[in-house]
């Protein structure tokens, strides 16, 4: 009954080391490029299991060096990851966001598998966003507002901003964009105070929001 036991015990254990083995095998490291290949310093790579949508996980990431190079150390079960990567202070927005995505560009994918549990690559941002900078007041006061801005493309993608008078964000180049203010008072009903916007790839652009009360 002991060596019985302690063979039950030593198979368990060889199972769950083997398990564990099989869970922290793969690894994935690489450069992070723009749309030329220059390299991207200092972006976040992120990585997300390929039977997993980005809406519905928090994706593990890592912080390119200054060089644009990233390991994640290992850590990965074996099988197929989307990797993307973004840096929105240099204007290269979050690929995840369906604002932002370019519907033509199909995620970076990479496989681990036992006879190749490691893969290098390079991971591409999105093209230079616009960015889109100014004021949302009170059209006779001069007050500033707190609101929440609206932006939405042709397709009905959109991303939203709350902003207290000054605000400042990406916005996709080369699509037509309408803006919708909604501001937290009765006092002011929704508004899209300017027409369709087109920005190009790296314009800024400074537009104050001036709104009416009803």
């Amino acid at each position: 009954m002991k060596l019985f036991l302690t063979l039950a015990l030593i198979a368990t254990t060889v199972l769950a080391y083997s398990q564990t083995k099989e869970k922290t095998l793969g690894e994935i490291k690489g450069t992070v490029t723009d749309a030329n290949g220059n390299l991207v310093p200092r972006a976040t790579v992120y990585v997300v299991p390929q039977e997993i949508s980005f809406e519905n996980i928090a994706p593990r990431s890592i912080t390119a060096n200054a060089l644009g190079e990233f390991d994640f150390r290992g850590g990965f079960a074996l099988g197929t990851y989307k990797l993307y990567a973004k840096k929105e202070s240099d204007g290269y927005p979050d690929p995840s966001d369906t604002l932002y995505a370019d519907p033509k560009r199909e995620p970076l994918t990479v496989e681990l598998t036992k006879d190749h549990p490691s893969s290098t690559t390079t991971v591409a941002v999105l093209d230079r966003a616009a960015v889109l900078a100014g004021r949302v007041v009170d059209v006779n006061s001069g007050v500033p507002l707190k609101a929440k801005l609206v932006f939405m493309d042709q397709d009905g993608n959109s991303h939203s901003i709350m902003v207290t008078g000054k605000y400042r964000t990406l916005v996709p180049p080369g699509r037509d964009l309408t803006l919708m203010v909604m501001v937290m008072s009765p006092d002011y009903g929704s508004q899209a105070p300017v027409p369709p916007l087109r920005l190009a790839s790296g314009q800024e652009m400074d537009m104050d929001i001036p709104l009416s009360k009803r």
